[in-house]
């Protein structure tokens, strides 16, 4: 038996370290709102509850089913309201939310969660292994969300009592249970069972959750009303200070800005662009809180689009990328360049021998000219290079990238219409492959390994491959890969997959960023933030242990 380390750890600058070692081893709505009231001091003993915190977002929730939704904000709020096994913290780390630890048994093909046995649903009714094996098993069923992808390896499900759920693997694989454990959302299976084809099933009213804050009620478009669970056991003595969290919803983020500044709310979710940084810290009432990646901005090129299926045009694409000059004009030197699909925030994986291709609009135009691409009416663009970019218009930064590549790419003679669109529609357009060139950015890459799985393999349900490619040479490296039982072999299959991408253009990675959020320091403190923007301030945890100022 080998147990699974996921104790917790504050040592500073931890992050990266810590992240590589993980690797190895139509709807009716509720309608409501809150109100606002003081709080009590952390850990004080002292009847805390009563605050009213209010979260700015630019996103509108798309899906209120935790068990397929990819939205960011429907990330923040279905986070705080159903529990994982695992949880990220401020280092990096795995550490444990409903599973005290988990262990490996029948060296490494069988995986086993050990929970805590204080977690309650918010109807009463004690959370169980038997919910742990019905959400993954659901899951399977209906290929739902990313988290398919990671429960592939799956051929069984135990539950050996009422704290106890084993998984059986067809393979070791050592990722399986700080991948699933993060990212698996559990649910109240006596809810979600009588639901029917959990694929439809809207969820949209009545939530019944375990998390630190329970939906309450949803004013689509406008607001989003969480309650406190009582009975949350990481909650501080006494109860969390914060008893009532509201997302409300704005058109873009200058707006949200100017809310801040107003009063309007406590805490921007979405990361504040750093051409507001300056301002922001300037306001006494205000506080900036810097946050690590744990993901990357990136351009991914769709491949059934028959002319971006050639690779010349995709390298000739990333040669037209000034990712240096990105870097120092956008986000003002505050970010990492990338090479190949890895970040570098993953130490072990840094493949060195990987050179990122050069900033050359000119040789861009006389590799596609070589290739035979031609400009036939003499207007100095090419005849088949014109292609649609799409991007999320509420992130700042990477509208201005978009412009920026835009730009240079017309000095080779290729033609880009930038699509920045709202945030649900530009996520519904690239997992339905209705685009041709993709900028966005990843929001949390916990290992390189099911990374690569999710976003290039072929025949993964539920994954994020939204090059749409269907490589069998890059099938076969992944999956090698992933069976790789030696430390050093496995490293190195790793390095071979990045540089495979890298060679083949799928994408143009861009930056690794740091993340600033603003919120009112005034009124409010105690946050403890995880790192990228899909976590950042706003996890259940980072809400539960705040506390309001005197």
């Amino acid at each position: 038996m080998v147990k699974g380390t996921i104790g917790r750890i504050r040592k500073a600058g931890a992050a990266l370290a810590v992240a590589a070692l993980v690797t190895v081893a139509g709807c009716s709505l509720n309608e409501g709102g809150g109100d606002s009231a003081g709080g009590s001091n952390e850990g004080s003993g002292e009847q805390a509850g009563g605050a009213t915190l209010r979260i700015g977002t630019t996103t509108d929730m798309e899906n209120f089913n935790p068990l397929q939704s990819l939205s960011k904000t429907d990330s923040w709020i279905l986070n705080a309201t159903y529990p994982t096994l695992l949880r990220i913290d401020e280092n990096a780390q795995k550490v444990p939310e409903l599973a005290e630890e988990y262990t490996t048994e029948d060296d490494g093909r069988t995986v086993v969660f050990h929970l805590r046995d204080d977690f309650e649903w918010t109807d009463g009714t004690p959370v169980t292994a038997n919910d742990v094996a019905f959400t993954a098993q659901a899951i399977m069923d209906y290929q739902l969300g990313n988290v398919a992808a990671k429960l592939t390896w799956v051929t069984g499900i135990e539950v050996r009592d009422d704290q106890t759920v084993a998984f059986s693997l067809s393979e070791p694989y050592a990722p399986f249970a700080e991948g699933v454990g993060f990212w698996m959302r559990i649910v109240p299976e006596h809810i979600f069972s009588q639901a029917g084809d959990l694929s439809q099933f809207a969820n949209d009213g009545d939530w019944v959750g375990a998390g630190a804050y329970v939906l309450e009620s949803a004013t689509k478009g406008q607001r989003y009303t969480l309650k406190a669970n009582e009975n949350y056991p990481y909650a501080p003595e006494g109860g969390a200070a914060v008893e009532t969290v509201e997302y409300v919803v704005y058109p873009d983020v200058n707006t949200m800005i100017l809310a801040l500044r107003n009063g309007d709310i406590d805490l921007m979710g979405t990361p504040v662009p750093i051409s507001a940084v300056a301002s922001l810290e300037g306001e006494d009432a205000i506080e900036i809180e810097t946050v690590d990646s744990l993901g990357f901005a990136h351009l991914t090129y769709n491949v059934q689009n028959p002319v971006l299926a050639d690779q010349t045009v995709r390298q000739a694409l990333s040669m037209v990328v000034d990712t240096e000059s990105i870097i120092e004009t956008i986000l003002q030197g505050d970010g990492q360049q990338m090479v190949g699909p890895i970040s570098p925030i993953f130490a072990e994986y840094d493949n060195t021998s990987l050179e990122p291709y050069p900033f050359d609009p000119a040789g861009a135009r006389t590799l596609l000219e070589g290739a035979g691409y031609t400009d036939g009416n003499g207007d100095g663009m090419f005849d088949d290079l014109s292609f649609e970019m799409v991007c999320d218009q509420s992130n700042a930064n990477l509208t201005r990238v978009g412009e920026v590549v835009r730009d240079s790419a017309a000095e080779a003679g290729i033609q880009i219409e930038l699509a920045c669109i709202e945030r649900n529609t530009f996520l519904s357009r690239t997992r339905g492959g209705e685009y041709d060139i993709d900028l966005s950015q990843w929001g949390v890459f916990d290992n390189p390994m099911d990374q690569l799985r999710s976003t290039y393999l072929s025949s993964n349900p539920g994954g994020i491959n939204y090059n749409l490619v269907a490589d069998p040479e890059l099938d076969a490296l992944v999956n090698d890969a992933a069976v790789t039982a030696d430390p050093a072999q496995f490293v190195e299959k790793i390095k071979g997959i990045d540089a495979y991408v890298h060679d083949q253009a799928l994408l143009t990675p861009l930056y690794v960023e740091n993340f600033r959020f603003a919120y009112r320091g005034d009124r409010f403190t105690g946050f403890d933030p995880s790192p990228s923007d899909l976590l950042g301030m706003v996890t259940g945890y980072s809400l539960s242990q705040v506390t309001t100022v005197d």
